[in-house]
Parts: structure tokens; C-alpha cells; sequence
């Protein structure tokens, strides 16, 4: 462990050595060749199930729920779903009877509402059996985890689907879903859920930075975390010497056995801020797709507090999440770089089919027009007196050129030597066979 300082936190050491549960990420990490990363986003997924869907992050404008998305970006095979596995094995949570069920596959926006529901068979007072829906558990939460991300896109870009819409309402923790006529479709009440949605994607296969997500802030709703490790061969190679840890218990979260506490209060410095992000976005100075940037960051804060056991904020939990932001934001770049590569690449590949498209176009235009040309010349030649069974600088066909020309129309003139030539090589044809 080492002192903290902010200028330590905002490195890729300083950050690993903060605090005894990272150290203990970026070892089993090491040990394993997987992302710390990765891990440690996914031990943030189980820590906000275990956080009551009351509790909430609160600054001077008000109180912002602590529902995320989490992002892990690598390339196919990269180890996004092995870091979920090395993180299960080697971390465990004190149970408060708050656990999440197991994550689940949204389809669609309008059956996100349902998932948080559970059918019960009940006797009444009238001793009959009769149908009740109750939470699917005490903390009303939902783990959403899309675990292959063409099956989002292709959910996602289907005519009129909510599903992106719905994503970008639950982190805000919004009202969900609906009642329809029959007495169909569900309703979840605003502030009234805990849930949280993780996503695997190739960064050539994000479909979170396109123009549309930009505009509706989606981005920067996201933690983006790189699940692959690019210095796991030299992490391994440090870490060889050292035994693999047991499990690593996470410190009891909560004040008072299993209560939990109402709300994570803002620090002045995350105060100030979130005044300065008001005022930018009033000036229309804010940097465009960040326009969420600043409160993940504030929900990441809260939650490593409360990987900490803690249920109040210190500014050392502001400053770590500052680097997870970078690292978010370094990732973010990154994939918006490899999809311009990849649309020019594409680009290149159309435009290259367009022309010998349009190139083997152009050519049958004028082999058709020669064609017609020999065409007219063939009708007209005897009676120009043109002998098309000798060439074109025999002395009787030289006298006829200007009649036989008159007869070709002026646009088609150009046309009358490979015309001629077409003719020629026609009847050596013929006559070679």
C-alpha cells in the first residue's frame, strides 16, 4: 500500500495499490492473465445489487439513482466473459438477503418491466387459489447482461424496438414500461428498482456510438472497461513468484446489521463540479457526448465506497473514479477510432466495387454502341461502294471512306474505325473456325 495522493490515483499503479481490495484485483488478474479491469467491473455489478434500490446518490439539485451500465470492450475471445468467472471464484459478498436473481437477456424494452415481476400462486381469504405478481426479490433488481452484443443489435434495430430507450431510462431510474388494455404490460415505478446492465461488445461491433446514441447521451451513460489486458504477459511474469491468494471477502457493507443507508451525499468538491458541468451545458460549451460523463463518474464514487464497506464518500473515492473515467474515456476513443477505420475500410471496399461496376458499365455501353455501328456500316457499305471484306487502307475502300462515313450518324462517327476493326476481326474469326 501507498500514500494517496491525487497525482498516484490518476496512474495505472497508483490506482492498483489505492486500496487493499485492488491490490488484491490486479494480483488474481495477474495470476490469471485476465483484465483487472474486468473484474473489478464486474464485483461493482454484484456491490449495486446489494445497495437497497432506495438508496441513492444525492447533491443540491436533487437525488440521481445509482442504476449503471457497464461496457466491456475486446476483441472476440479477449477473456470479457472469463473475467466474470475469475471475478465469482475469487470474490464473495457477505449475503444480506438482498442478492439479485441471475442476469437476464432483455429481447425487448417492453419485457424489461416484466423480468422484475414474479408470478405466486396464493390461497385468498375465500380459501381459493389465485394468481399474485410480486418482486422478484427484496431489493427489486435485475441484473441485464448481454453477454453477446449482435443479439442486442439486432433487438435494438428492429422497427419501433425500446430496448436502447429502455436502457437509457433505467439508469436514470425513470419509470419503466406500461399498462396496456387487457390489463397487460407492467409498470415499474420510478426510483422504486435497482438495475443494472452489462454489455460484451468487439469494439469493430459497438452499436453505442453511432450518431443517434451520441445524441440520446448513451455513451456517456456507459463505463467502458477494457477486458482485455495488454500487459498480461508482463503482469503474469511479476506475479509468477507469488502463491495464488484464497478469496478475497469483500468488507460488510451497511451500518446496522442489514439496513441500509438512505443516500451517498455529494462532496463540495463533487458539488462544484456539477456546477461547473450546469453552467457548460447552459453555455453549450459542454464537450458533446459527455453529457452523463460527470455522473457516472459520481455513481462509480459511491460504489467503491461501498466496496469499502462505506456508506458516505471520501474524496479518495472521487479521485479513483476520476481515473476509472479516463480509463472509460480512453476506451470510448479507442472504439470510436477502430469503427472510422472500419467505415473507411468499408467505404473503400464500395466505392472500388462501384467502379468496376460502373467501369464494366461504361464498357458495355460501347461495345454495344460499336456493335450498332458495324451494324449500319454492314447496310451501307455496297451501295458506298466499300469492300468490307478488305481493310481500311485498300486504294478502293480509302475512295469510298467519305461516302460510307456519310451515312453513320455525326455523333456515331468516332466510332466507325473500331467499327470497322470489329467487322475484320469477325470474318477472320469466321473463317478460322
Amino acid at each position: 500500500m501507498q500514500e494517496l495522493t491525487p497525482e498516484k490515483i490518476y496512474t495505472e499503479e497508483g490506482f492498483w495499490n489505492a486500496r487493499p481490495l485492488l491490490v488484491r484485483i490486479k494480483l488474481i488478474a495477474s495470476k490469471t492473465r485476465k483484465s483487472p479491469h474486468a473484474i473489478l467491473g464486474w464485483l461493482m455489478v454484484w456491490m449495486l445489487t446489494r445497495i437497497s434500490y432506495e438508496t441513492s446518490y444525492v447533491t443540491e439539485v436533487g437525488k440521481a439513482s445509482l442504476n449503471m451500465l457497464f461496457l466491456m470492450s475486446a476483441a472476440t475471445g479477449g477473456g470479457k466473459s472469463a473475467a466474470r468467472k475469475v471475478a465469482q471464484d475469487n470474490f464473495f459478498f457477505q449475503d444480506l438477503g438482498l442478492s439479485c436473481p441471475s442476469p437476464v437477456q432483455a429481447g425487448s424494452g417492453e419485457a424489461i418491466p416484466d423480468s422484475f415481476y414474479v408470478r405466486l400462486k396464493q390461497i385468498n381469504e375465500e380459501g381459493k387459489e389465485v394468481w399474485t405478481e410480486e418482486w422478484v426479490n427484496p431489493n427489486h433488481c435485475r441484473i441485464f447482461y448481454n453477454d453477446e452484443i449482435s443479439f442486442h443489435k439486432g433487438k435494438a434495430q428492429q422497427n419501433s424496438s425500446t430496448l436502447e430507450a429502455t436502457y437509457l431510462s433505467m439508469y436514470s431510474g425513470d419509470h419503466l414500461g406500461r399498462t396496456l388494455a387487457g390489463g397487460k404490460g407492467k409498470e415499474v415505478p420510478a426510483g422504486q428498482y435497482r438495475a443494472i446492465t452489462v454489455f460484451n461488445a468487439q469494439p469493430e461491433n459497438d452499436p453505442f456510438r453511432s450518431d443517434a446514441s451520441m445524441a440520446s447521451g448513451m455513451p456517456s451513460r456507459l463505463l467502458n472497461l477494457d477486458a482485455s489486458n495488454p500487459n498480461a504477459r508482463a503482469d503474469y511474469e511479476a506475479a509468477s513468484a507469488i502463491p495464488m491468494p484464497p478469496p478475497f471477502q469483500i468488507p460488510h457493507y451497511g451500518r446496522r446489521g442489514d439496513s441500509m443507508p438512505p443516500q451517498f451525499r455529494a462532496l463540495p468538491e463533487m458539488e462544484a463540479a456539477h456546477a461547473e458541468e450546469d453552467f457548460l451545458a447552459n453555455e453549450g460549451l459542454r464537450e458533446h457526448g459527455r453529457s452523463h460523463t460527470l455522473l457516472t463518474r459520481a455513481k462509480t464514487a459511491c460504489v467503491l465506497a461501498a466496496l469499502e464497506g462505506r456508506d458516505y464518500l471520501v474524496i479518495d473515492d472521487w479521485h479513483l473514479a476520476g481515473h476509472l473515467i479516463e480509463h472509460s474515456n480512453a476506451i470510448d476513443a479507442g472504439i470510436k477510432k477502430t469503427l472510422g477505420v472500419a467505415a473507411r475500410t468499408e467505404a473503400g471496399k464500395a466505392g472500388a466495387i462501384l467502379g468496376v461496376k460502373l467501369g464494366a458499365s461504361d464498357e458495355s455501353k460501347y461495345l454495344y454502341a460499336v456493335e450498332r455501328v458495324a451494324k449500319n456500316l454492314k447496310n451501307h457499305a455496297a451501295k458506298c461502294g466499300y469492300d468490307l471484306t478488305r481493310s481500311r487502307t485498300d486504294e478502293v475502300n480509302l475512295k469510298a471512306l467519305g461516302a460510307l462515313t456519310g451515312q453513320i450518324s455525326g455523333r456515331d462517327r468516332d466510332l466507325i474505325e473500331p467499327a470497322l476493326d470489329s467487322i475484320i476481326k469477325e470474318r477472320t474469326t469466321k473463317k478460322e473456325e
